[in-house]
């Protein structure tokens, strides 16, 4: 099962990339500067795995980028809609690398390890 859910996030980091480039022609180097912008999530494992956890979670969780995706629409922000890109670009990224959801018990115990 995390295998099929490996496979999908890296199809939708394809989407995902695919939309940047082709449909919106957002720039590289604009992706390369902030593709890992939320990583900086990871400084609440400084106060303790469960502030950690829930920090980092909240970050690389779909709901927060996907709403910004929604609301550049919305508002016709072309600006919003690279970051929010960006910021999917980096979960999916992750997620097809391994790197899932934390659980609080230790920075390495995610959704999607063994």
């Amino acid at each position: 099962m995390k295998l099929l859910l490996k496979a999908e996030d890296l199809s939708m980091l394809v989407v995902c990339l695919f939309c940047f480039f082709y449909v919106f022609n957002f720039s590289f180097t604009t992706l390369l500067l902030l593709l890992f912008i939320p990583d900086l999530s990871m400084i609440g494992y400084l106060v303790n795995t469960n502030i950690g956890s829930k920090v980092y979670n909240l970050i690389h969780h779909l709901f927060l980028p996907l709403l910004m995706f929604i609301i550049s629409f919305l508002i016709n922000n072309e600006t919003i809609r690279m970051v929010s890109l960006i910021w999917l670009i980096h979960i999916f990224m992750d997620r097809s690398l391994g790197f899932g959801l934390k659980y609080p018990d230790s920075f390495k115990h995610t959704h999607l390890s063994n």
